[in-house]
This record gives structure tokens, C-alpha cells and sequence, in this order.
């Protein structure tokens, strides 16, 4: 007597289930592997060069007077700036600024204040070991608005 072909499909070794059922096994059901996924390789985007890492750009966006007059008025700025930070140094750190900066100016529209100008400049935070052993420790970006209203440039 035969077996049943529940009980050939039961039987562990193909050579039995010929013996058994007098035919080859049927073939066993395809196990569905997922490949294994290789993880994401994520690139960073691009890090923006700034102002800390590079030299300015020329000032861009108004008449050559305009431009002038922001030049001279950010020249001031930043010296009053690094008077500032030499000011607040301590023993163990100090601020300096890069003395490399970016001006650029932006029409409004208005008549009451028809510029806008934006001063970039980087300010280097350092750590120091003695008043003459200082390594720079990070730098940060800093945007400066200034409005020219009456003729004189406005924080």
C-alpha cells in the first residue's frame, strides 16, 4: 500500500520519499530570502565655505559713495568690536576677530532708509594656557544689520 502524498511530503529525505511514494519529491517551496540590505551610506551635504574659512568678497550692491561710507563705518565697527572682546579676555580665554570681513548692501525701497548693509565678519573663540599661549578653540559666523537713514549709517 502506498502512502498518502500528505504522508511522502512528510518524510525528511528525498531518497525515502522516492522509495516510498515511487516518484520524485516535489520540490521544496521557495524560501524567499531578503538580501541583506547594505546600510545607507549618507553623505554630509557640502559644508559651506564662510568668511572664518576664506577671504571677502568685494562689497557688492549700491553706488561707489554708498559703498564707501559702509566701508568706513564697518572698519569703525569691528575696531570697536575687537575692544570689546579685549575687554572681557580672561587668564584661560580670550575672542578675537578675523581681520577679514564682508560688507554688502541692500536697497529698500524706502526713501527714509534706502540701505540696508549687512557686515560678516569671524569671531575666533580661543582657550590659553598663559597670556602668550593661545590655540584657537572654534569660530562662529556673525551677520550684522545696519540701516543708512539721514546719511549716517544706524545699528
Amino acid at each position: 500500500m502506498r502512502p498518502t502524498a500528505r504522508a511522502c511530503a512528510l518524510l525528511l529525505s528525498p531518497l525515502a520519499f522516492l522509495a516510498a511514494c515511487g516518484s520524485p519529491a516535489p520540490p521544496a517551496p521557495a524560501r524567499v530570502v531578503a538580501p541583506a540590505e547594505a546600510p545607507a551610506i549618507v553623505t554630509p551635504p557640502p559644508a559651506a565655505v564662510t568668511i572664518c574659512q576664506r577671504d571677502a568678497k568685494p562689497t557688492t550692491g549700491a553706488n561707489s559713495a554708498t559703498i564707501a561710507s559702509f566701508e568706513t563705518f564697518s572698519h569703525k565697527w569691528v575696531a570697536k568690536m575687537k575692544e570689546v572682546a579685549a575687554a572681557r579676555a580672561t587668564a584661560t580665554a580670550r575672542t578675537t576677530l578675523r581681520n577679514t570681513y564682508e560688507m554688502e548692501l541692500r536697497a529698500t525701497g524706502s526713501a527714509q532708509a534706502p540701505f540696508v548693509g549687512v557686515l560678516t565678519y569671524c569671531e575666533i573663540a580661543m582657550k590659553c594656557t598663559s597670556a602668550q599661549m593661545c590655540q584657537p578653540a572654534s569660530s562662529t559666523v556673525v551677520k550684522e544689520m545696519f540701516r543708512y537713514q539721514g546719511g549716517t549709517w544706524v545699528y
